[in-house]
């Protein structure tokens, strides 16, 4: 079944992997990030070497407006939104006593205010229509604060209450809300494979995997590492 699946938050690692995993089942796929050229470039690559189509849609997620303006371009490019992957990350990694306060505020403005803004645009063709998708990309402080990242783990912790309380709200609406937790790190592009990396490719297989889940069985959160011996 085809999507129209918007990824808020693109960059060069998962984001790619994320829209070129959807649009190689020949969804209709927009993303959204503030950069504009490299943005650009990944949806010309997605059209020339995918069943799918891609919509470059420069957009800061912070900004209420800007995210409405985003949403009216998707719709009028694809219509309803089926699928919404809030994706989009940003903190500076300090602790408490160096922490810049207008970074602590960009942190939950673009984790948790951003995600918010999204769901409220795509959220009501959700629920209008046949149901629909909302998956979170978390971490491991999401549910663990680290150490010298205020801004991050608040952020983080802040999108998942977000998140768990969507999937509550709306779960009996027909709209599956899903909380992922990466506990790793993803492997930069162009890196080798290695096994103490998270594989985007990988990941993003997972995130395709929940949007074909029957409701009967609906992951809330669904925890992905890379393989090691011990937890």
């Amino acid at each position: 079944m085809t999507h129209t699946t918007v990824i808020a938050g693109v960059g060069p690692g998962l984001g790619a992997s994320l829209a070129r995993r959807f649009a190689e089942e020949g969804c209709q796929v927009a993303l959204l990030a503030r950069s504009g050229d490299s943005l650009h470039d990944l949806a010309a690559d997605i059209d020339a070497e995918t069943a799918g189509e891609a919509l470059a849609v420069p957009t800061d997620i912070s900004d209420r407006e800007a995210v409405v303006e985003a949403f009216e371009a998707v719709h009028e490019a694809f219509g309803d939104v089926d699928v919404l992957v809030n994706h989009a990350s940003a903190a500076a990694w300090d602790g408490l006593l160096d922490a810049d306060p207008e970074n602590f505020r960009r942190a939950l403005a673009v984790n948790v205010e951003g995600a918010f803004h999204c769901s409220q645009e795509a959220v009501p063709d959700m629920v209008e229509g046949d149901g629909g998708t909302v998956i979170f990309t978390g971490a491991t402080t999401s549910v663990r604060g680290r150490e010298n990242a205020v801004g991050f783990s608040a952020a983080k912790f802040g999108a998942r209450g977000l998140a768990e309380s969507m999937a509550r709200e709306l779960g009996p609406e027909g709209v599956h809300v899903a909380h992922v937790v990466l506990d790793g790190m993803i492997r930069p592009p162009g890196a080798e494979p290695d096994e103490q990396y998270l594989d985007p490719d990988a990941i993003a297989e997972e995130y395709w995997k929940l949007v074909q889940q029957d409701r009967s069985a609906w992951t809330l959160e669904l925890d992905l590492r890379p393989h090691v011996e011990e937890f």
